[in-house]
């Protein structure tokens, strides 16, 4: 019901200014486990101001931030830069133009906004999926906030230690049986000095959803099958994955 609900106030929404969709079959959303991001090359990393800002109790309060809602094809030649393509750093992109509410929304999931990361998603990847920028990072803040309802405790409760992947599925199915089948977890291990740091991390979280045909606005779980995803686990050693903490 959820993903109904939000294809009808996206129907009834304006779509003044947004762009001709390209042609996707599906959405993919993208979400970081940020203490792994900001470890990996972290002399480069803490310039950034998401990764500066993220503490231990910023981390309980949202374990999985915001990377990207990214429109996808099966065929793999997903489509990008649909607005026209505009280099240099993500900053000099134009401003993302949001109401206020919608803006703290989207700050809460996304706290790389501080970084402009907003702007360089819309120029990618937004502008393909034919939805208002309102509407479009509206949906993604609500997916966000879905999927740490659904799991995002069980990542924080195991902060500095590993989880096994299998009891993340299981949590997810208990709470949310469309989001276990359509959720899949990838594990890097960081570009770090620290030699104890030099391990497999939980780096992503990534959820297939469903384009909604009127609206082209994401819809219901996908599962990983029908996304062309072979498995949850992504390099991920013995489907356990260590949980970084924040940077001191």
């Amino acid at each position: 019901m959820r993903g109904a609900t939000l294809a009808v106030a996206l129907l009834l929404a304006p779509l003044v200014g947004c762009a001709e969709p390209a042609r996707f079959d599906h959405y993919v959303l993208a979400l970081a486990v940020a203490p792994a991001f900001c470890e990996d090359d972290p002399e480069r990393k803490r310039g950034f101001a998401q990764c500066r800002a993220l503490s231990g109790s910023a981390f309980q309060a949202t374990p999985l931030t915001l990377h990207g809602l990214w429109p996808n094809r099966l065929d793999r030649r997903h489509p990008a830069w649909c607005g026209g393509e505009a280099g240099g750093a993500f900053c000099r992109l134009p401003p993302v133009e949001l109401p206020p509410q919608t803006r703290a929304r989207l700050e809460r999931a996304m706290p790389a906004v501080a970084d402009c990361l907003d702007r360089y998603q819309w120029a990618k990847h937004g502008s393909c999926a034919g939805l208002h920028q309102a509407d479009y990072f509206a949906a993604a803040a609500a997916l966000t906030e879905r999927v740490n309802r659904a799991l995002g405790d069980e990542i924080a409760r195991h902060t500095g230690r590993e989880i096994g992947l299998a009891a993340l599925l299981e949590r997810v199915a208990a709470r949310d049986p469309e989001l276990a089948r359509a959720v899949s977890f990838d594990c890097r291990t960081p570009h770090t000095r620290e030699p104890s740091k030099r391990r497999p991390m939980l780096r992503e979280v990534r959820v297939a959803f469903e384009r909604t045909p009127i609206t082209g606005a994401p819809g219901k779980p996908l599962p990983r099958a029908a996304a062309g995803i072979r498995h949850y686990n992504s390099g991920c050693p013995q489907g356990r994955a260590y949980v970084d903490t924040p940077l001191d």
